[in-house]
């Protein structure tokens, strides 16, 4: 199954991506543990980009495309998963 994204979709998804490439590389540098690191960073980027929504007026509920709604829902869900992680891996 192909899917067809709008030039926003595409871009929604590459900045997530980098966001979370980004806070495994920072995880790395992180005195409290690796996921606790990654998770803090996922969250704060989730954080900016409800921010981004609120300041763009973006709608919540968007059927056309991705936006930053739904890239802070995403980086909310990894963010949760790494910190869920965390408790299983200590």
């Amino acid at each position: 199954m192909v899917f067809h994204l709008d030039a926003a979709s595409r871009l929604t998804l590459r900045r997530f991506s980098t966001k979370l490439a980004i806070s495994a590389v920072i995880g790395t540098y992180g005195k409290a543990g690796y996921l606790t690191a990654v998770s803090f960073w996922i969250g704060l980027y989730s954080a900016f980009c409800v921010a981004f929504a609120l300041i763009l007026k973006e709608r919540f509920l968007q059927r056309d495309g991705f936006n930053h709604w739904d890239e802070a829902l995403w980086l909310l869900v990894v963010a949760l998963g790494a910190h869920i992680a965390k408790g299983f891996v200590h």
